[in-house]
């Protein structure tokens, strides 16, 4: 696994275990819930270029985690992901995908959320919003994709 500067990250995994968290050991890793005021703070005073938040952002509402990303952009301090919320894997624009502990896929999130009948059968399901807009693309209610619910929402009002 190959994490680059400048480059946030989400990993999902079939289990999150010491192996993947090994493969990181280089970053700091943040294992357990905390205050958006606490978390703010860390990020002030990190003084680090890449924080691994091991399953923690799950814990925060989505406008907070947009404050966190926003943040941490600010600071210039990248992510990594690692998380068991498919939801959050359209945080970051690169997706890798752990199964039995290797490397099952990866690359571009997008890219890597087409290839549904192999997240599938690894045990993985789209986030809610990319599903939805395959269905409604397929019954062509919509005419291309969303990656959200609120950009889902104005395609079907439109």
């Amino acid at each position: 696994m190959n994490i680059e500067a400048n480059q946030n990250y989400t990993i999902i995994a079939d289990a999150i275990d010491q192996s993947i968290l090994k493969k990181l050991n280089d970053y700091t890793i943040i294992s357990h819930n905390m205050s958006l005021n606490d978390l703010e703070e860390m990020i002030y005073n990190y003084p680090s270029k890449t924080i691994v938040f091991n399953d923690i952002l799950r814990q925060y509402e989505p406008n907070e985690k947009e404050h966190i990303i926003a943040l941490l952009k600010e600071r210039k301090v990248n992510f990594i992901n690692l998380t068991s919320d498919m939801e959050e894997v359209l945080l970051t624009d690169y997706l890798i995908v752990f199964y039995q502990g290797e490397i099952a896929m990866e690359g571009q999130t997008l890219d890597v959320l087409k290839e549904e009948k192999i997240l599938k059968r690894l045990g993985f399901a789209l986030p809610f919003a990319i599903d939805m807009a395959k269905q409604l693309e397929l019954y062509q209610v919509i005419d291309h994709s969303a990656t959200n619910v609120a950009e889902l929402v104005d395609l079907i009002w439109n």
